[in-house]
């Protein structure tokens, strides 16, 4: 719980310091990748598995967007 708060806060902070794009798409595609391989090693049941990828798209998606949130008011 704290390594995803902590990662969220992150992304807001890499964004307000007006960080490129690519920056701000390293923390959620590394996140969905980890979990994704996380995800394969240790589901047994379909099921089980499209849970656990989709809500890690889910977290990643919010990551991006604290990033873009972040780079917003940055440029305010």
């Amino acid at each position: 719980m704290v390594i995803t708060l902590g990662l969220g806060v992150w992304s807001y902070l890499l964004g307000k310091r007006n960080q490129s794009n690519f920056v701000g798409t390293v923390i959620p595609v590394a996140y969905f990748a980890v979990r994704a391989i996380l995800a394969v090693m240790t589901q047994t049941a379909t099921h089980g598995l499209v849970s656990s990828l989709v809500g890690s798209l889910l977290f990643s998606l919010i990551y991006y967007g604290l990033f873009v949130w972040g780079k917003h008011r940055a440029d305010k």
